[in-house]
């Protein structure tokens, strides 16, 4: 009788420790002692895959053969090895009986009588739920033990980190690498001191021929820069069971070679994360500025010029005034002459569908030499005239200034507020012990005070934060002229890329109605303008603010 062999392993674990390998070896060893005949192509085998799952290479490749008639038995180690779900179980027996092709299980003493089969049929559904059981008492065992700090998984090949497990009844310990804990710190200051992006940083790194955290790469990657910026393990605070296994929207590979059809992650609520202290490498300060700069990193990247792109100086700015949408910029070649070609800036709801409206946008295409133009020579006049932000500023410092007054008689208001509803609680309570209220009538009273206190100390807050921020804003207007000198020389000599930074650093947006402009400037003035990037930054852990001030500028395009 020509037969074949099927064996699987679940795990890698299993497929290093040779647990495959004894399969194979008793199945064939079975299949001489019973004079069979066994084909070296119709070994079939399934490492590291689960039993769970009913796409599996080396099962596909036997179903197609038992289908093709290539063989009249086929012989397993144990049903479980087969499939660990039941239902699977059943569907395979079922498909090779009308092949007649004979399923024959090792480890299965029932016999192919009624009672047999269905004797197999619930050891399969005890399979089933064994595996379910196994995988609810693991999960349930790590997360108690990260929580007691005993399970530390994100130590295990964390960059920067050495893991020591547990030995001698001693708990798993995590030492910090000292060479790797120096490259992190280095990765760091590129982002916040210098600004750099991940591709920056990742040439750093190369040209500096320090060693990958895999030690298998020969290069760094972006995203590995990446995820070393965003952990938070180097703030202190490690994570886990914060993701789970979820189906994912788009796959790379064929659904054959997966190990798991759940290989995508998406976050769990916040409130099922487990916490627990690391070795911090950084300071909570600088972790907290490197995803400021990182955010920062990415609008920027979505507004710089790039070689490739056209050259429009305003480049995700220009919005149409009626309909709010932003204004792409596209090119146009007039009569088919390519020296004829100009650049426009379009509104994006001339496509209605692809920006979810209605109806088109009847707004007109602007010529972006014309509109760079415009929007150039108003940002140079204000750069350029003495007398222009300091008039805004004084305008500005005096509407602060009575804001400052009125929030000062407020905050006078809500103390005298508070020091009132303090003295009448305490007399409540005078009148308690003198027993002329009842206990009852007391505790509904202070509630309602206790609700008034707390809500007035809200309050307070809030207004000490706006005055806070009110003042703040005087030491930006200080900065402000030594800004304009600092700028205002060098105008002339920039090119189109420095234009471009500079338009970009100093324009929030620029609204196009009919044919009228509304710039919007900003003016980053949180400290002391420096005449280059090497001059001293500002004390680690400050994230630096940009505070909006708006002109309107109108001209004709």
């Amino acid at each position: 009788m020509q037969v074949a062999l099927y064996a699987r392993v679940s795990t890698p674990h299993q497929q290093q420790e040779g647990t495959i390998a004894s399969q194979v070896q008793a199945l064939p060893q079975y299949i001489h002692q019973q004079e069979w005949s066994l084909l070296p192509e119709h070994a079939y085998l399934d490492e590291g895959l689960s039993g769970a799952r009913l796409d599996r290479p080396g099962l596909d490749r036997l179903r197609d053969a038992a289908q093709r008639g290539e063989f009249d038995a086929v012989v397993v180690l144990s049903p479980d090895r087969f499939a660990r779900n039941s239902a699977h179980q059943w569907l395979l027996i079922e498909e090779f009986e009308k092949l007649h092709v004979q399923l024959i299980f090792l480890q299965n003493p029932f016999g192919d009588t009624p009672q047999g089969k269905l004797l197999t049929q619930m050891q399969g559904m005890m399979a089933e739920y064994e595996r379910a059981q196994i995988l609810e008492r693991t999960r349930r065992g790590r997360l108690e033990k990260a929580r007691r700090g005993e399970f530390l998984p994100w130590a295990y090949r964390c960059y920067g980190y050495h893991y020591l497990p547990k030995r001698h009844g001693c708990l798993p310990q995590v030492m910090i690498d000292l060479e790797e804990a120096e490259v992190v710190r280095h990765i760091y200051r590129l982002l916040v001191e210098e600004h750099l992006s991940c591709r920056q940083i990742t040439k750093r790194l190369n040209e500096a021929h320090l060693p990958t955290p895999s030690g298998q790469n020969q290069v760094w990657q972006p995203a590995t820069v990446r995820n070393i910026l965003t952990n938070h393990v180097y703030a202190g605070h490690a994570r886990y069971h914060y993701r789970q296994p979820s189906v994912p929207k788009y796959r790379k590979k064929a659904e054959a070679q997966l190990r798991s059809l759940t290989s995508g992650r998406r976050y769990r609520p916040d409130t099922e994360w487990v916490w627990s202290e690391a070795p911090a490498i950084l300071t909570p300060e600088v972790f907290a500025k490197a995803q400021l700069q990182l955010r920062r990193n990415a609008e920027a990247a979505r507004k710089m010029y790039q070689p490739s792109s056209r050259r429009s100086l305003l480049r995700r700015l220009v919005k149409w005034g009626e309909c709010g949408l932003g204004m792409g910029c596209s090119r146009d070649v007039s009569a088919g002459h390519k020296r004829y070609e100009y650049l426009y800036y379009h509104c994006k709801g001339h496509a209605p569908l692809t920006c979810g409206r209605v109806d088109k946008c009847p707004s007109r295409r602007v010529r972006a030499d014309r509109l760079d133009t415009v929007v150039w020579d108003a940002l140079c006049h204000l750069l350029r005239t003495p007398t222009l932000i300091p008039a805004l500023h004084q305008t500005w410092a005096q509407a602060k200034q009575q804001n400052l007054s009125a929030l000062a008689a407020q905050q006078g208001q809500l103390l005298q507020r508070r020091q009132r509803l303090e003295r009448q609680s305490q007399r409540l309570l005078d009148a308690y012990q003198a027993e002329i209220i009842s206990l009852d009538e007391l505790q509904s009273r202070r509630k309602k005070m206790t609700a008034e206190l707390h809500q007035i100390a809200q309050e307070l807050q809030q207004l000490t934060q706006t005055q806070q921020q009110t003042m703040h804003w005087q030491q930006v207007m200080d900065h402000a002229d030594t800004f304009r000198q600092l700028l205002g020389e060098q105008l002339d000599q920039l090119g189109f890329e420095e234009r471009q930074v500079v338009v970009q650093c100093l324009i929030s947006k620029v609204i196009l109605t009919g044919e009228e402009v509304d710039i919007y400037y900003v003016l980053p003035f949180v400290e002391a303008p420096q005449g280059s990037p090497s001059a001293t930054h500002s004390p680690e852990g400050t994230p630096g603010q940009f505070y909006r001030l708006r002109l309107a500028d109108r001209a004709r395009v």
